[in-house]
């Protein structure tokens, strides 16, 4: 009996020991797969679970690497109430020759002493010829062929992508001496692209023939918003080096020239970059396809399944991967015969992991349901096309089902009429007695008060309030039940108010400002009008909508151009004049008059 007891006690142990260990995870990532010998990959060993029971994770064999560590990092986030963890160490790995190297796993302790491993990956690191244009080799010598003190690169992660596909944009700026002063850096231009930075900026070293370089490294994720080669402008930096003194002749001092320097400011620029923006393909296209591009999961959770009648029940959409989800569109719910349905919030979560941008965006909806019974929320759709396997994909959520029961009020019934108690006339009751035989004269003295302006007027203003009371309570009743209606009642409204901020912010100094709320006035009022969603509407998009509104052929150039000053204005670093933001205010002004006469929805 002791001995299976025993038994049974060391089964547990064990259970529980490997549960534990199931809740603790070690994973490792590179930031790419292949790499010239004149750069570096980035290293990530993450934990993720319990992990302030693991120890410090130990790196596997790296000495075909210089290997510099870059920091770790703490993420805690707190999905349906359940807290989750994960610690990240970073390591920059520098080439020392070209190959095909196996990276082992790296393996950590927990606290009970156990031991976990990660994954193992695999790093090609290929010689590029000293003459290919844009190398490193090529870049750092002189057209005489000395070595460079400073100069600045940039390199895009893929030379074709879909619209809204991301782009890595890395600009690298290279030093060998001493700098004198902070250097200030200009972003490059990147028009027709929504830009956001990766991940802050990243400082090593690495040696160009022979001369060892201290290098900046600015990543940052570019969304190409349309087809065609587009060219993203060479960025720029401008710092103080040290430069030796010119020898001075018949000077006693000029033997000490050799070792006194000054400061020079110089300027350096990258070479720009072009890239070919595919459209997204045609075919498979779904009808409703609002322009998400990316790697979702969708899932759906209400917050009860058990309802009274009339009550609301608010179901969470999630939406969650990898692509700019800024730019991802609401699902389209179709009326639904048992229930009411309202928009209750937005918000959305941007997070970069590993070079890729992603993220979870979050729609709140309210259902209120009209009848009693076992009603079902039906599945929700989300169409968006993968530019890895290039190909569009329709996920859904699962249907929802809920018991909704009577108001605790009960059914509403028309009440029973009672009797009336009364006096019982006898059969002697006299009810007439004459006063005179004879009438006398009958005619009216006066008008009836019911024919004067006054009595008339007094009746009917309760009519008139009725009538106002009636006609308001019927565009409430529409405001609420209709959608659509309600959005482009209010599309005018909003769009002014867009604009009137916008006009408080008409100065060069917050024109990036001014012109994200002219876009919002702009694409707000057509979203509305048409009872779309705004989020999935493009520059292209909106130009096609003017088109089938049958605008002016010149009016519809003005607000491409308008766009594209607003594009400019957003994510570059050029300085708009005044002349041209008060133009781009009557632009806007007159393109919103205009689309009021169109009568678009």
């Amino acid at each position: 009996m002791n001995y299976i007891l025993r038994g049974i006690l060391i089964v547990i142990i064990l259970a529980i020991g490997i549960a534990a260990q199931d809740n603790v995870s070690l994973q490792m990532s590179l930031d790419r797969a292949t790499i010239d010998i004149s750069e570096n990959a980035t290293l990530t060993i993450s934990i993720s679970g319990a992990t302030k029971d693991v120890s410090k994770p130990e790196l596997p064999d790296l000495s075909m690497f210089n290997v510099y560590s870059q920091g770790s990092s703490t993420n805690i986030s707190i999905v349906n109430g359940k807290m989750e963890s994960s610690y990240s160490y970073q390591y920059l790995l520098q080439p020392k020759k070209a190959g095909v190297y196996s990276i082992k796993a790296a393996s950590g302790t927990t606290s009970s002493g156990q031991r976990i491993s990660s994954n193992q990956l695999t790093l090609t690191v290929v010689d590029a010829s000293s003459g290919k244009r844009g190398s490193i080799k090529e870049e750092s010598v002189t057209l005489t062929g000395e070595n460079k003190d400073i100069f600045l690169m940039a390199n895009v992660d893929k030379k074709y992508a879909y619209v809204n596909e991301q782009i890595t944009l890395r600009i690298k700026f290279y030093h060998a001496v001493q700098l004198y002063s902070q250097p200030e850096y200009t972003a490059p231009q990147t028009t027709d692209f929504w830009t956001d930075m990766l991940e802050p900026q990243k400082t090593y070293y690495q040696t160009a023939n022979g001369q060892r370089y201290r290098v900046v490294e600015i990543a940052s994720a570019l969304f190409p918003t349309r087809s065609g080669e587009l060219t993203i402008g060479p960025a720029m930096v401008t710092a103080t080096i040290p430069v030796k003194k010119a020898a001075r002749r018949n000077d006693p001092f000029s033997l000490f020239d050799d070792y006194f320097t000054q400061g020079e400011s110089k300027t350096v620029r990258s070479k720009p970059l072009t890239v070919k923006i595919l459209p997204l393909p045609q075919d498979n296209k779904p009808s409703d396809y609002s322009g998400t591009v990316g790697d979702y999961s969708i899932q759906a959770v209400p917050d009860k399944t058990t309802v009274e009648m009339n009550q609301p029940v608010t179901v969470t959409y999630k939406i969650n991967g990898a692509g700019n989800i800024k730019t991802v569109a609401e699902p389209k719910i179709e009326e639904l015969m048992d229930f009411r349905v309202y928009r209750a919030s937005s918000d959305e979560k941007i997070s970069k992991l590993n070079g890729i941008v992603g993220g979870t965006k979050i729609f709140e909806e309210v259902y209120i349901p009209k009848r009693a019974g076992k009603l079902l929320i039906p599945a929700v759709k989300l169409d968006f096309f993968n530019p890895t396997s290039k190909k569009y994909k329709s996920i859904a959520t699962s249907p929802i089902e809920l018991q909704v029961i009577p108001s605790s009020g009960g059914d509403y019934a028309a009440a029973p009429m009672q009797a009336i108690g009364g006096r019982v006339v006898e059969s002697n009751a006299k009810d007439i007695f004459y006063i005179k035989m004879e009438p006398g004269k009958l005619d009216q003295k006066k008008q009836l008060i019911l024919f004067t302006p006054i009595y008339l007027l007094i009746n009917a203003i309760p009519v008139l309030i009725f009538g106002v009371v009636l006609i308001n309570h019927k565009r409430r009743v529409k405001l609420t039940s209709d959608i659509g209606y309600a959005r482009s009642r209010a599309a005018k409204k909003l769009a002014r108010k867009h604009l009137s901020a916008a006009r408080k912010m008409a100065t060069p100094e917050q024109a990036s400002k001014l012109f994200a709320e002219i876009r919002k006035g702009i694409f707000s009022y057509v979203a509305d009008k048409l009872n779309i969603s705004p989020h999935g509407l493009t520059g292209d998009g909106l130009l096609e909508i003017l088109r089938e509104a049958k605008l002016d052929e010149a009016l519809i150039e003005r607000a491409r151009d308008l766009l594209r000053r607003a594009d400019i204005a957003q994510y570059s670093s050029v300085t708009v004049p005044q002349e041209q933001i008060s133009q781009s205010l009557s632009d806007a002004e007159e393109l919103l008059v205009k689309l009021e006469e169109a009568r678009i929805a």
